[in-house]
Parts: C-alpha cells; sequence; structure tokens
C-alpha cells in the first residue's frame, strides 16, 4: 500500500531520511503476499537502498520470490538537466553490474529496460530526448556545466 502524502524519497538529503521516508511511503499488505511469487515494476533504481528496503519489506511480510523490472535503462550517469541524481559515485550502476545490483537489493531477478527498447517506445523520435544518465553522453559539454 503506498501513502500518497510522502514524496519522492531519493532526492532526500542524508540516506536516514531516505530510509525513514521508504518505511513510511510503502507498506506490504501481508495476506496478499504472502507466499506469493511477487514482481515490482519500478520507473529507476538511483542508488538501490530503496529498492532493497522494499525487497526486504516483501520478504518480511512472506514473498516466496521477489522480482524487480525496471522501466528504464541503469541510471550510471548524474544528471545535470533537472534531475537531482547526486554525485556519480552514488548512482549504484555506476560501479556495479546487474547481477552485483540485484546481489545488493536482494531480488531474485532483475531486468531492466535496454537502451534500445527505450528508444524504440519512444518511437525513435529522440531529437528533444536526453538520455545522458544512461549513457553518459551529454547535449551540452559538462565544462559548460561548471560555469
Amino acid at each position: 500500500m503506498k501513502n500518497r502524502y510522502v514524496g519522492r524519497t531519493f532526492i532526500q538529503p542524508t540516506q536516514q531520511m531516505r530510509e525513514l521516508g521508504v518505511r513510511l511511503k510503502l507498506n506490504p499488505i501481508e495476506r496478499v503476499v504472502r507466499d506469493k511469487r511477487i514482481i515490482m515494476v519500478d520507473d529507476s533504481i538511483v542508488r538501490g537502498t530503496t529498492s532493497k528496503q522494499i525487497v526486504e519489506m516483501m520478504r518480511a511480510a512472506g514473498a516466496k520470490e521477489v522480482h524487480l523490472v525496471v522501466a528504464s535503462p541503469p541510471t550510471a550517469h548524474s544528471c545535470y538537466y533537472g534531475i537531482d541524481t547526486s554525485r556519480r559515485e552514488e548512482l549504484i550502476a555506476s560501479t556495479k553490474s546487474i547481477e552485483d545490483i540485484r546481489s545488493f537489493i536482494g531480488a531474485d531477478s532483475l531486468h531492466y529496460l535496454s537502451m534500445e527498447g527505450m528508444i524504440k517506445a519512444m518511437k525513435d523520435d529522440t531529437a528533444f530526448f536526453c538520455s545522458a544518465c544512461f549513457c553518459g553522453e551529454y547535449p551540452i559539454g559538462l565544462e559548460a556545466r561548471e560555469e
């Protein structure tokens, strides 16, 4: 069950605040989860700590298996164009393989949308589409950002 009054947790300034936000925002319904194979869909994984907590909550509620499907490619590069994704070193996909991320969050499986799949979903209309946080190719040089 999602508490609609708690906003995005990944933008909280400290890890402690992010973890508290997840516990306040999401609560598994044990009678629904117990002994089930759960497939969760999320828009992205930034640091991995939110996904890890959610997987742990599902297991504590009795889920038999927990699988995670992410509707974007791995976020491996910082975004300088409107999404506060912190330093690159904090982005889990910048230093870990998909298997390492799966292991860290404790899921039985982890699947991301491929870059090709995302572009295809955009109907190849990428003229105004920035994918720098996924591929590291910024439309404006980083030196311009530092001014």
